[in-house]
């Protein structure tokens, strides 16, 4: 998967999340979203962000973004979106967590 491929598949969690009735969000699926978050960063090579950093937990809102901004993150790292294994390691905390998705 190429580094457009993983901001459509993003666009779609986007897009599924906001558009979800907020009675179906509970709070595995907020943890589910904030997991998939930390994940990328972890991911994403940035030697300004303290070791111990955690995507905070946010509201039903916000989780759209919450996906968003890790994936912008990563993807402005050059260094991190010209590393396959990452990359395809980043596709596939997308794809689960949109499959996850209800």
């Amino acid at each position: 998967m190429s580094a457009d491929e993983i901001e459509v598949e993003a666009e779609r969690i986007v897009n599924r999340l906001t558009t979800m009735p907020i009675a179906r969000i509970d709070e595995a699926l907020i943890e589910r979203v904030r997991d998939a978050a930390q994940r990328i960063v972890q991911l994403t090579p940035d030697p300004a962000r303290p070791s111990n950093a955690s995507m905070p937990k946010v509201g039903v809102s916000a989780l759209g973004s919450q996906v968003m901004v890790a994936v912008r993150d990563y993807l402005d790292m050059r260094t991190a979106a010209s590393d396959d294994a990452a990359v395809a390691e980043v596709a596939e905390i997308l794809t689960q967590l949109r499959r996850s998705l209800p």
